[in-house]
């Protein structure tokens, strides 16, 4: 009667341990297509349309104009400095005196320039928005250079990525890859459907993004705008966290299973 227990108590744990080992396996495995970006789901082929993405300024941003030319006395009625006067030198300046003296635009959509005045600057471009500034310093001056920045253009990106934060945006097409990017990709937990947060004057927006499909290229959220939020939540593998997971325990576990199984028998 024991040898028969016996056996019964062997066949069962020789069952029990191979499924056990194939489970943790198993919920640990990723698959490949849901790691891969861009994948072509729908015959899209190698070319996507489009449309020009370019951010437009809107009422609440922060632009950073200098009005550059060769006399330096010149140059001092257009550009004003820190201390409330005018700037005199030229030179790349920090994000922080960029912000920090940089010009608003208004609800109405204007920034207010020494000597040039106002400026209608929403729903353009910053390249428009130079051209506009440089054409408003014809009547003063001849053959000016304008340079503008968008200051404030900054997002963030939380969740399964190496480099989680805020980062500050210099480029007017901005995208969910370049975030993830700058951000130092996602970790191998990180889902492909990326969470995108978004402000708006009738609230926030808060939509999926598939970025394994290349067609996300094409949604509206694809490119960013200030203060936007990329969210990246982690698989349900992560819980399992097999590249963390304690061998030693679970070898000391096999271990004792096979004694157990050697004496049994």
């Amino acid at each position: 009667m024991q040898r028969v227990q016996k056996s019964i108590q062997g066949g069962l744990l020789k069952a029990i341990l191979p499924a056990l080992l194939c489970g943790i396996l198993a919920s640990s495995c990723i698959p490949q297509s849901r790691l891969l970006y861009l994948q072509d789901k729908h015959d899209s082929g190698s070319l996507i349309p489009d449309d020009d993405k370019r951010y437009r300024v809107q009422a609440g941003d922060i632009l950073y104009v200098r009005v550059m030319t060769t006399d330096p006395d010149v140059y001092d009625l257009f550009n004003i400095d820190e201390r409330g006067t005018y700037r005199a030198t030229t030179g790349d300046v920090g994000d922080p005196h960029m912000f920090l003296y940089g010009y608003s635009v208004n609800s109405q959509g204007n920034i207010e320039l020494p000597v040039i005045g106002e400026v209608n600057v929403a729903g353009n471009t910053i390249e428009e928005i130079q051209k506009l500034i440089k054409e408003s310093t014809r009547e003063y001056l001849v053959d000016a250079t304008v340079s503008v920045r968008l200051v404030n253009f900054k997002v963030t990106v939380l969740g399964e990525v190496n480099r989680p934060g805020t980062y500050n945006v210099y480029d007017e097409e901005f995208t969910v890859m370049d975030a993830i990017g700058v951000a130092g990709d996602m970790t191998d937990y990180g889902r492909r459907e990326v969470h995108v947060v978004r402000k708006t004057d009738e609230g926030r927006i808060f939509e999926k993004l598939d970025l394994t499909d290349r067609e996300s290229a094409m949604s509206e959220l694809y490119y960013l705008k200030p203060n936007d939020m990329v969210y990246v939540e982690p698989m349900l593998a992560k819980r399992f966290a097999l590249a963390e997971f304690p061998y030693s325990v679970l070898f000391s576990a096999l271990s004792s299973l096979i004694l157990l199984l050697n004496y049994i028998n």
